[in-house]
């Protein structure tokens, strides 16, 4: 059997590395298709190669009509729906292979026009969308509505007899934690083994992947802060208020603030406070070769606490604070109420707080700097 695993961010390669790993037989041909979507695809790609675990690593440029700005880019988009075999003869490959599995994190331009193709070729191509952090647990039709290009293709293979195409009928769901999730989905759901992250090879894998190295030895501190792509959405965010006011309580020699890579400000080096920009090394990466044992994250709702608990299993020290910020997210929509309280039951152990208000935020962390101290 014929295989391809599509990924947009790095993250999406370690999950691609479980999946080939547990969903695989040794006699299936796995491809991994690596998209320009993220800093240093390239020199991911490369290791890969060195690494040797798949059979092909493709190099998919997309990034221009991903996150298209200019309106030639969006003229590109509506010619690649209705001429998918031009996307990837472009983009992708010229030497496309028939699958008959692809995995991706989301169903949408690319991936849909690659099953579309098939579906015009009178090939089914089975779909199985894997988990991309807390939004996975979500309804993806509310999160990420079917609108826009996705919309006018999911109409042009209906008219074109090939309605089975659609993101609806996909034929599989990979998550780590499935009791987690907060609908029914129409598809089965398989839950990923993240036994792998446990094994040495694996480490090393990753490491050598991802370059890891010497980057855990700038994690030196005991307070990790995780800043949020809130602050590019909304800088009306009073999250920097808060910031200064843990940084008071647990001192500036104590803290990391890890900046958001949508972020184009530091707000917080000038005021001496150690901050860590995007190197290009998955936060899983560093986690699942590294100890953290001995540290509290702080985050709003980052999901880099969520997958951290989820993925490693690891008992860990955090504070999730969305409970008392109201930035105008859909994540935050009191619908979603119920996947924050799941979250909580499987972290109730772990140590993840989720205060409900700044003074019990305060007076927790307060205490627990004292008990440090």
């Amino acid at each position: 059997m014929k295989k391809f695993i599509y990924c947009e961010t790095p993250f999406q390669v370690i999950v691609a590395l479980c999946i080939k790993e547990q969903f695989c037989k040794k006699e299936d041909i796995v491809d991994i298709f690596i998209a320009d979507t993220f800093s240093g695809y390239d020199k991911i790609a490369t290791n890969l190669r060195k690494a040797n675990i798949f059979n092909k690593v493709i190099e998919v440029k997309v990034k221009d009509i991903v996150y298209a700005k200019k309106i030639y880019q969006f003229i590109l988009r509506l010619f690649y729906i209705f001429f998918p075999k031009v996307l990837i003869k472009r983009r992708i490959t010229k030497d496309f292979d028939v699958y008959d599995e692809m995995y991706c994190w989301n169903y949408y331009l690319v991936t849909a026009s690659i099953r579309s193709y098939y579906a015009f070729r009178k090939h089914r191509l089975k779909v199985f969308m894997f988990e991309e952090a807390y939004i996975s647990y979500l309804p993806i039709d509310e999160v990420i509505p079917v609108r826009g290009f996705l919309k006018l293709l999911e109409i042009r293979n209906r008219l074109c007899g090939i309605s089975y195409a659609i993101r609806k009928n996909i034929d599989g769901l990979l998550l780590f934690e499935p009791e987690n999730i907060i609908y029914k989905p129409s598809c089965k759901i398989y839950k990923i083994n993240r036994d792998i992250f446990n094994k040495k090879e694996f480490k090393k894998t990753i490491d050598d992947i991802f370059n890891v190295g010497d980057a855990l030895k700038k994690y030196d501190k005991k307070y990790i802060i995780f800043e949020e792509a809130m602050f590019a959405n909304d800088p009306e965010i009073d999250d920097e208020r808060i910031i200064d006011k843990i940084i008071d309580i647990v001192g500036k020699d104590n803290v990391i603030i890890k900046l958001h890579p949508r972020t184009s400000e530091d707000r917080f080096s000038k005021k001496g406070i150690k901050t860590l920009g995007s190197d290009g090394i998955p936060w899983e990466a560093l986690t699942c070769v590294g100890d953290f044992s001995d540290k509290v994250f702080i985050t709003i709702s980052s999901s880099s606490i969520t997958t951290y608990k989820t993925i490693f299993g690891n008992k860990i020290k955090a504070y999730m604070l969305f409970k008392f910020i109201k930035p105008n997210l859909i994540a935050f929509d009191s619908k979603y109420a119920e996947f924050w309280e799941k979250f909580g039951v499987i972290t109730k152990e772990g140590g993840v707080c989720m205060p409900n208000n700044e003074e019990e935020f305060f007076g927790k962390l307060t205490e627990e700097v004292k008990k440090g101290k």
